[in-house]
């Protein structure tokens, strides 16, 4: 957000006039269509070219945005590869995953972990738990809650409760962790409740966790009131949420949710910005449902 002058103070520049107007187009109508983009991109060269700070990951995030990952990719590994900047190896390291370059995608994650980055540390733990290799994903995870990243104790317990089916441990350690200043928690919370069969605990914990803006608190509670309540205008109302206020991954679960109920039309220009961005669940929907249409976002 841009900054603003105290009362009475003389109105000056910002340090980042480019990267706050670029801002703002995108938390404006219309901020992701082809015309916002192609002026953010843009406003966001000219911000790289003065130096601006925020300037790399905005950039980043509007080449993806436009399905560029090998745009983002050259744009990031400079500053990560080369001047070994932390605070960008997550991005680098999840965009070159979605890619399928694996080898790469994990020399930039341990860039952030070298630099005790929290985000880089939970981004390489979810990595790791996806190439099966758990034992590393638990040490790294536990690395990352102790960091203080946010969506941490989430991915930890939910490893503990999915991958090692052993829920005694998820739910030590969701009661451990459990910080209503941290609403992720009270999502790793609900999900050892339903687990354990306590619907009615779990519920409210969801609906705390997303009242109190846990990253994926909206998501998470769309589909308990789906799949739990068989509260289908409720479900919906909550993606919907989740993609108004930008969730991660909010676009997939709206359009999958459609897709569900036979609204097909309505589903695809959600699984389309959703495989865009490089979700490799939007791409294989995709792929199964309107084959043809997925060869522009293979890279």
């Amino acid at each position: 957000m841009t900054e603003q002058a105290a009362p009475g103070a003389t109105e000056t520049v910002g340090d980042e006039p480019l990267c706050d107007e670029a801002r703002a187009i995108a938390a404006g109508p219309g901020g992701d269509t082809v015309e916002s983009l192609e002026d953010r991109v843009a406003l966001l060269r000219r911000a790289l070219a003065s130096g601006e700070p925020s300037a790399p990951a905005l950039l980043a995030h509007a080449h993806l945005a436009r399905g560029e990952r090998r745009e983002a990719v050259d744009l990031l590994a400079p500053f990560v590869m080369g001047r070994r900047e932390s605070e960008h190896a997550g991005l680098l390291g999840e965009t070159l995953a979605a890619i399928g370059d694996h080898e790469s995608a994990e020399a930039a994650f341990m860039v952030g972990i070298d630099g005790d980055d929290p985000a880089a540390t939970n981004d390489y733990g979810v990595f790791l738990r996806g190439r099966g290799r758990t034992q590393e994903a638990l040490y790294v995870l536990d690395r990352a809650v102790r960091l203080g990243d946010e969506l941490a104790p989430l991915n930890l317990v939910a490893l503990h409760l999915e991958e090692l089916d052993d829920p005694m441990t998820a739910t030590e350690l969701a009661e451990d962790l459990l910080d209503e200043g941290k609403p992720a928690s009270l999502l790793a919370l609900a999900d050892c409740r339903l687990a354990a069969g306590r619907v009615e605990e779990a519920a409210d914990l969801y609906r705390r966790a997303a009242a109190g803006g846990a990253p994926c608190g909206h998501i998470y509670l769309g589909w308990f009131l789906r799949d739990r309540h068989d509260d289908h205008a409720g479900a919906e109302a909550e993606l919907r949420k989740a993609y108004e206020v930008g969730e991660p991954g909010a676009a997939f679960h709206v359009g999958r949710f459609l897709f569900d109920q036979g609204r097909s039309d309505e589903a695809q220009p959600y699984i389309e910005e959703a495989a865009r961005r490089g979700d490799p669940d939007a791409v294989a929907l995709l792929e199964m449902q309107y084959r043809g249409l997925v060869d522009e976002y293979d890279d």
